[in-house]
């Protein structure tokens, strides 16, 4: 599912040919969360790209494969989705701010090569990287569904579309968000964006 999200920007998208990345990659990898680290992250085939974070590309799992490059949210669906194929139980873990992967009580951090964190570690790790000075929600550090990782995604590409102001791409971001009911509630924010083009 993910990969059309990029489709729908992008329609000449080769989702299939995303499919096959991923797959390719799993071939480099031993079945174990240590290898996928390893050769998704920590040999920089995959990066965070910090230098250019509001690239709506870092958001579209095609381009994420082509480019090398995204943001922590598609860095970890890559993860998850080579973890699958091997038969390793990768999880996305949605954190405010940032987004990681969690494998039998391990997390690791793709945007930032693959970088580990024990149970202890994460909650210092979190605060140095965003900011923040709050405490953690211990809820939060819980393995995120599909579908909040899908909104998610969705989510940040909201921010990105808002902020590039471009009437096609927010039309289509538009149409999918109305697929969501939860979402049902932006639907007057979305008359305002039609207002704002014409």
């Amino acid at each position: 599912m993910a990969t059309l999200i990029g489709a729908a920007f992008e329609p000449g998208a080769d989702v299939d040919g995303a499919l096959v990345g991923l797959d390719r990659l799993a071939d480099l990898c031993e079945p174990s969360f240590d290898s996928i680290l390893a050769t998704l992250f920590e040999s920089g085939r995959l990066r965070g790209n910090s230098a250019d974070y509001g690239d709506p590309r870092n958001s579209y799992l095609h381009r994420v494969l082509e480019r090398g490059a995204g943001i922590p949210i598609t860095l970890s669906v890559c993860a998850i989705e080579v973890g699958r194929r091997l038969g390793v139980q990768i999880a996305g873990v949605g954190l405010p701010g940032h987004f990681l992967v969690v494998c039998d009580g391990e997390y690791a951090d793709p945007f930032h090569g693959g970088g580990r964190y024990t149970p202890d570690e994460l909650e210092p790790a979190w605060r140095r990287i965003t900011g923040m000075t709050v405490a953690l929600d211990r809820r939060l550090v819980q393995p995120t569904h599909t579908r909040s990782i899908l909104l998610r995604m969705l989510n940040n590409l909201k921010n990105t579309m808002v902020a590039i102001d471009e009437p096609v791409q927010l039309q289509v971001l538009a149409k999918l968000r109305c697929a969501f009911p939860e979402l049902a509630g932006e639907h007057a924010e979305y008359a305002r964006w039609l207002r704002h083009w014409n």
